[in-house]
């Protein structure tokens, strides 16, 4: 599971599952959905971060809550259809804003209602947090050098990984069509200065559909190292995964936010 803290949590795919008018709404009305999204994951994250702060104890992380803010905060389903409704409730807002139509009025309500629901679920079911953080990777650095495969065009994700095999979010994609006769080779954006506290290597995944990148290194490489293609090609390995499982779940029945 991604982080509440990756960039790119929610996309306008993920509200498209909720609503298929959007699109059509969005391009007639000239609504920014990602602003609308920001402007979710924003609001949602100030009544995250002060519910954590009011729970103290109950939170094991409070004595530092300050200071890492949501980082370690995992988003859960419950936590992804509270961001979802929440992006569509700001859109139809703007929408009847807008137009004063009443049918954007009715799924304004609608999501406003939804959001509220979503939200007590969250919190009744649990905030999940991990303990070591494993952050979504920048976009991979990939060059096309001199080599031996046919041409191809490669679809490059990559992840970091901790002590205990857990792997981040994966990256997002760094499609590269490569010559005949080249090769290529990745490196993480963000070298070794920019490696996350928990990681110890990375991982690097390689497809052709974009969508099932697989991953071709047996064991995590160095962080600061450069990993490349061999000369045998891509490989079948396993599929990336969505990112770190919650070690701990916050609960409490008593302190929801409300409004």
């Amino acid at each position: 599971m991604a982080l509440f803290t990756d960039a790119g949590v929610i996309t306008i795919n993920d509200l498209l599952e909720y609503e298929g008018t959007l699109v059509q709404t969005a391009s007639d009305y000239s609504i920014n959905v990602d602003t609308k999204i920001a402007l979710a994951m924003s609001g949602i994250g100030d009544r995250l971060m002060l519910w954590l702060l009011n729970i103290g104890a109950s939170d094991p992380q409070f004595l530092t809550r300050r200071l890492i803010g949501l980082s370690t905060v995992v988003v859960t389903d419950p936590l992804r259809r509270w961001i979802v409704f929440e992006s569509l409730n700001r859109i139809f807002a703007e929408a009847y804003n807008l137009q004063l139509n009443t049918r954007f009025q009715g799924k304004w309500q609608e999501y406003r209602q939804e959001a509220k629901s979503a939200a007590d679920f969250a919190f009744q079911s649990g905030i999940g947090i991990v303990f070591n953080p494993l952050p979504e990777p920048a976009l991979p650095l990939v060059s096309v050098q001199t080599g031996n495969s046919a041409a191809a065009a490669l679809y490059v994700q990559t992840t970091w990984v901790d002590g205990k095999g857990c792997e981040s979010a994966p990256s997002p994609v760094n499609g590269q069509v490569i010559p005949a006769g080249s090769t290529i080779s990745v490196a993480m954006a963000e070298g070794s200065v920019g490696a996350p506290a928990a990681a110890v290597g990375w991982n690097v995944y390689i497809g052709v559909d974009q969508s099932a990148a697989t991953r071709q290194t047996s064991t995590p490489q160095q962080i600061g190292s450069t990993w490349q293609l061999p000369s045998s090609g891509i490989v079948s390995g396993s599929l990336a995964g969505q990112g770190q499982m919650p070690n701990f779940f916050i609960r409490t029945s008593k302190q929801i936010l409300r409004g």
